[in-house]
């Protein structure tokens, strides 16, 4: 019961998804049935009186033997003629039926597995007391309430009405009473649809409360899927780390290391004929910009001071060449370094 009261996060879109490919949606049977004896009296009611005269018709040639038939062709044209007027309502109700499994939670194929629990004698007594059971009662209860106060209703409707169609010919008193039971259909159709639909609410509530998730839960799905994140943040260290020593050791290659002076410090490589323009070999602020500087001076490259270039050039990746409107600030300072190196421009 403590981790049930823990659980109190709703379900990650990956949690939701596993739960479906397992077959765990929401999904309500009274509604998929009242789709399908939707589809029933659909027909049915579109169809009117033709149907049921067909049907009758049907019937009592069912009972007639035509001159050189047997019985056999007798019950095969029977069931024929039957067949005919059924299939169209039965399939519309199939197809309404499984339209009404579809929106409740789509076409799942649920993976065919043997649990042992549901053999557990343990595990059956405390189903059997569970909330699920009580809820399950309580919807039996008013399914039983709603269907006794319908019959109650159909009787009391139907009573003062029998000696009339006793007295009526068979063919109207046949129609008579199949409309009569069609306007039973409709109205236990409304009845038990409103039902069916609190059903489903139902279902769809114990769904998302099986669903929930504790913030352990939610943590370590985190790390499923995303890693953990003290070992993402170690990885990443050790890429800065690689990256950071990688570009000390280009530093000493380097033409000149311009400065802000303290906080920047942008490595700059140009050889003269090997390459259109000089390229970042090393950056860094702060403590790298002094370890930059420190191998500069021990490698003899040349450290210049000059912030805004140092600023502009920062945003620059190593292995990029600088863009065209920083050309002629670096060109000075490239000619001052080959003047005092005693090389010519």
């Amino acid at each position: 019961m403590a981790e049930e009261q823990e659980k109190t996060e709703q379900a990650t879109p990956r949690r939701r998804q596993k739960a479906r490919e397992e077959g765990n949606v929401a999904r309500s049977r009274e509604l998929s049935s009242m789709f399908a004896m939707g589809g029933f009296l659909i027909l049915i009611t579109l169809m009117g009186g033709t149907t049921m005269r067909t049907l009758l018709q049907i019937t009592r040639d069912g009972f007639i033997i035509s001159p050189g038939e047997t019985p056999v062709d007798s019950l095969l044209r029977f069931m024929t003629g039957g067949m005919k007027v059924l299939l169209p309502i039965f399939a519309l109700s199939l197809t309404l039926g499984i339209f009404g499994n579809a929106i409740q939670g789509g076409i799942v194929f649920k993976p065919l597995k043997l649990d042992l629990e549901r053999f557990n004698p343990v595990e059956g007594l405390k189903k059997i007391f569970s909330r699920h059971a009580i809820v399950e009662f309580l919807k039996g209860l008013l399914k039983f309430s709603a269907g006794a106060l319908l019959l109650y209703y159909i009787i009391r409707k139907i009573l003062p009405s029998l000696p009339q169609l006793m007295l009526m010919e068979p063919r109207t008193g046949s129609l008579e009473m199949m409309a009569f039971i069609i306007y039973t259909l409709k109205l236990g159709f409304l009845t038990f649809f409103l039902i069916s639909i609190l059903d489903y609410i139902n279902e769809k509530w114990k769904l998302e409360r099986s669903l929930r998730m504790t913030k352990e839960d939610i943590k370590e799905e985190f790390k499923e899927t995303e890693g953990d994140p003290q070992i993402k943040s170690r990885v990443r260290s050790i890429q800065r780390e690689m990256a950071q020593r990688r570009m000390i050791q280009e530093v000493p290659k380097a033409t000149v290391v311009i400065t802000n002076p303290t906080h920047y410090a942008v490595a700059l490589k140009y050889r003269k004929g090997e390459e259109d323009a000089p390229r970042v070999v090393a950056k860094g602020v702060d403590f790298m910009a002094v370890r930059i500087r420190e191998a500069a001076r021990k490698a003899g490259v040349p450290i210049v001071e000059d912030r805004a270039l140092a600023r502009a050039l920062y945003p620059l990746e190593p292995g990029m060449q600088i863009p065209e409107h920083l050309y002629r600030a670096v060109a000075k300072i490239l000619a001052y370094i080959y003047r005092l190196q005693g090389v010519a421009v």
